[in-house]
């Protein structure tokens, strides 16, 4: 149990640790977490395809939902840029054997494996889907 000292410490640290004041240093802070864009919820500038969500609506005989399309691709696309950070990664492992490059391919793993989560949930609620109408 923490003595009353240490009580009135952790207060008098708290009031000065409140995080940025200015519009800048907020904007600034606002963009730590985002070092390779995989965290993002909506991905800006980047718009799917409208031929390639057409095409997964009509493999699936029209059962997909435009939202689980939108939803499919957008992992796929996350997808694809983890292999790509990963080769990079590697590469900089295998040049500089920087703690760095650990650091980042074990977190990959976190993105890759919601992204991948979200893909299988998307398929299989089409598949669940088409079973019913077929």
């Amino acid at each position: 149990m923490a003595s009353e000292r240490q009580f009135e410490a952790n207060r008098k640290n708290a009031k000065r640790s409140t995080g940025p004041k200015t519009g800048a240093g907020k904007a600034r802070s606002s963009r730590n977490a985002l070092r390779h864009g995989l965290a993002r919820t909506t991905i800006a500038n980047e718009v799917a395809p409208e031929g390639l969500i057409a095409a997964l609506i009509s493999s699936v005989n029209h059962s997909m939902q435009l939202e689980d399309a939108e939803s499919l691709v957008r992992a796929k696309g996350i997808l694809s840029r983890i292999r790509i950070i990963r080769h990079e990664a590697l590469i900089a492992l295998l040049e500089c054997h920087t703690p760095s490059s650990l650091r980042t391919l074990k977190s990959l793993e976190r993105y890759e494996r919601t992204a991948l989560a979200k893909q299988k949930r998307v398929l299989r609620s089409a598949k669940k889907i088409k079973e019913i109408d077929g």
